[in-house]
């Protein structure tokens, strides 16, 4: 918080976090609540806000920072870049297949242990893709205690927990006037999938719109009997690499040729520099004869394998050295499935 006479200028939270980087856990600082007071703006208040979070998270060896923005230009002014996005989907019941499956769907029993299967499930599902943030038996719980918030599981002919769905039912005054509103649709196996996608088109269309959200990699459309439904492209968190070195170190990745990153960081100058990457992990300095120059908002989008290498490069936004430099690099930084799930949002 900024205080002139006594008096709030602007604040911002950094909420101490996890997302996931290579299928484990690392330190994320969360920024939430960047405010500055209407009387008070476009005085540098915020950006000496961002400054000192940035310095904070640093301080307390978190290695990364994701936020939501309410403006990417003014977060990319500080060392942030889109990295996640999301597919968001507006269907009637009648464009959602049903199955016999649906007969093992049951209501969430709080006193049966399904959360803990239910969060077995996730962190499963969640490290398998990059900034998908971390979600402790806590916030399950404040989750799950929201107003009509509700979940539903498949149970397996073993009595397994195989797949569930967080979800609310709200009523409104539209055509149709309700909403099944999916925040989180989690199945380990196919038949748990088709069970909870026929859950959501077993409402009554005259009655209910369903909405859904679901990573880019795992579209819903391409499995419905006529594709063509209401859909859209979405950006959503940002990420931002606050230790370059740190971040870099937290990379399992091996098999992979030697290669210099020459890092530049307008905001943080402690992190420009030349970092190679090898087998045996990260180290300051440049050790190999494959190079690439760039910024650090590339680099937190190529970490979370958001865009792929040889694209930065066509639009002219990193620097290779070599066309086996970016080949190299693109064996470093693969696509992933960037994503932040909805009851994780911040």
């Amino acid at each position: 918080m900024i205080e002139e006479d006594g008096e709030p200028r602007a604040t911002a939270t950094v909420l101490p976090m996890e997302a996931f980087v290579d299928g484990e856990p690392a330190a994320m600082g969360g920024i939430a609540a960047v405010n500055a007071h209407p009387a008070y703006r476009r005085r540098g208040y915020a950006g000496r806000l961002m400054r000192a979070a940035i310095d904070g998270m640093r301080e307390r060896g978190m290695t990364l920072s994701m936020l939501h923005p309410f403006a990417h230009a003014f977060y990319r002014a500080y060392g942030w870049e889109l990295a996640t996005e999301a597919i968001k989907y507006e269907l009637s019941p009648t464009e959602i297949p049903t199955s016999a499956e649906q007969r093992r769907v049951r209501a969430y029993d709080p006193t049966g242990g399904d959360l803990s299967r239910m969060a077995g499930l996730f962190d499963g599902w969640a490290a398998s893709r990059s900034c998908s943030v971390g979600r402790p038996e806590g916030r399950w719980l404040q989750h799950l205690a929201r107003k009509n918030q509700e979940a539903a599981v498949y149970e397996g002919e073993g009595g397994t927990i195989e797949g569930y769905l967080l979800y609310k039912q709200s009523e409104g005054s539209g055509d149709p006037p309700n909403t099944l509103d999916v925040s989180e649709l989690v199945a380990a196996t196919p038949a748990a999938r088709e069970a909870l996608v026929s859950f959501m088109g077993a409402y009554d269309p005259r009655m209910y719109t369903v909405t859904l959200s679901t990573p880019r990699g795992e579209p819903l459309h391409p499995y419905l009997p006529d594709s063509y439904v209401k859909a859209r492209l979405e950006p959503e968190f940002m990420l931002r690499l606050v230790d370059v070195e740190g971040a870099l170190g937290l990379l399992r990745r091996t098999g992979n040729e030697p290669i210099v990153l020459e890092v530049s960081d307008d905001a943080v100058p402690e992190n420009s520099g030349s970092y190679t990457l090898a087998d045996g992990g990260v180290t300051r300095g440049a050790q190999a004869e494959a190079r690439v120059a760039l910024d650090v908002r590339r680099l937190a989008q190529l970490y979370a394998g958001y865009l792929p290498a040889g694209q930065l490069a066509r639009y002219g936004l990193i620097e290779p050295g070599s066309p086996e430099a970016l080949e190299v690099l693109d064996a470093w930084f693969p696509t992933n499935d960037p994503y932040v799930s909805e009851p994780d949002h911040f």
